[in-house]
């Protein structure tokens, strides 16, 4: 009796056409996961950097200087800022708009004594203005900014008065009164394009500024700062670890100084220029309105929704600390 021959398993190839749509389907999810959760662009590494780990004890004094400094805020200034930003009809990137944007604050912070401004990357029209530091050995650089563009249901007719027109005013009027002091440490005031589209404008900065390990101790963010319809001064700041002492003098300062908001610390988690800062392993802070208008991102976004007082006084909270940590110089 012959043996069985034993059965030839031979493997079909188009037995498993069935299966190649989902096969196909699987590797597409598999992509947009990746996409989606790591970040594009991000950084490679992290550069060197100084951190501002402790608060010396002579910061905490009350300095005349600073005391004076403040009381220059102009909440008119702020308003009027916004005023023309909003009037850009649609600072949308890309616009004819969000381009006549940038031409306008390059000019106003041309017309600023003592800053030397330029345009970062022809894709994206930052604009970044330099206040250089008296000292020569230091290669800190203290930034602060807000983006320019804005977006709505209505690409046509955004005015983005709260986002984010009044926090570019924020950045200018700063812009305007510190430049009249000297500091041993340079200070940059951006003003970031395509927030509204994953940051891009930031991101751009905040790689470039990795790759040639830029020292930068801190990035302070405006965005979403000056809505307080029901006049209860409640500011988040918004920080990571590494920021928290600045974060921390801030809220001495606040009393220090009398600013009198009512602080919170970290409610928000929201997306921004700030992060472009942080995923390259710089220390940030954001201060934040207690709660965004409902008409954010539509085209009524407009100028009657900003709280000239509140962002005044955003911006003296602001002002207080850059000009202690870049160590302003006392007037002769």
């Amino acid at each position: 009796m012959e043996s069985p021959v034993p059965k030839q398993n031979n493997w079909n190839f188009s037995s498993y056409k069935k299966y190649w749509l989902w096969i196909v389907f699987f590797f597409i999810i598999i992509g947009l996961v990746f996409f989606l959760v790591i970040p594009r662009d991000s950084c490679i590494y992290r550069p060197p950097r100084s951190t501002i780990s402790s608060i010396p004890q002579s910061w905490l004094e009350f300095d005349p200087v600073l005391g004076n400094m403040i009381s220059q805020i102009n909440e008119s200034e702020i308003y009027h800022t916004t005023y023309d930003l909003q009037n850009f009809s649609t600072r949308k990137y890309p616009s004819p708009g969000n381009t006549q944007t940038a031409n306008y604050l390059y000019n106003r912070l041309v017309n600023i004594p003592g800053l030397e401004v330029e345009y970062q990357s022809d894709t994206y029209k930052n604009v970044i203005a330099s206040l250089r530091g008296n000292d020569n050995t230091s290669d800190r650089v203290f930034i602060v900014g807000a983006h320019y563009d804005s977006t709505s249901s209505d690409p046509e007719i955004a005015p983005g008065a709260t986002d984010n027109g009044c926090g570019d005013a924020i950045v200018l009027e700063l812009a305007r009164v510190m430049s009249k002091y000297r500091y041993n440490h340079t200070i940059k005031f951006a003003f970031w394009n395509a927030e509204e589209i994953d940051s891009e404008g930031s991101r751009d900065y905040a790689k470039y500024a990795a790759e040639n390990s830029l020292n930068i101790p801190l990035y302070f963010n405006y965005d979403s700062s000056c809505y307080d319809p029901d006049n209860q001064y409640v500011l988040d700041i918004m920080f990571n670890e590494e920021s928290k002492p600045i974060a921390e003098l801030l809220t001495e300062y606040n009393s220090l100084y009398d600013i009198n908001f009512n602080l919170t610390s970290n409610v928000h988690n929201c997306a921004g220029d700030h992060l472009s800062f942080r995923q390259c392993g710089y220390p940030t802070i954001i201060t934040h309105s207690q709660s965004h208008a409902t008409q954010v991102h539509t085209k009524n976004d407009t100028i009657d929704l900003i709280s000239p007082n509140f962002a005044k006084k955003n911006a003296q909270i602001g002002m207080l600390f850059l000009s202690r940590t870049a160590e302003v110089q006392p007037q002769m």
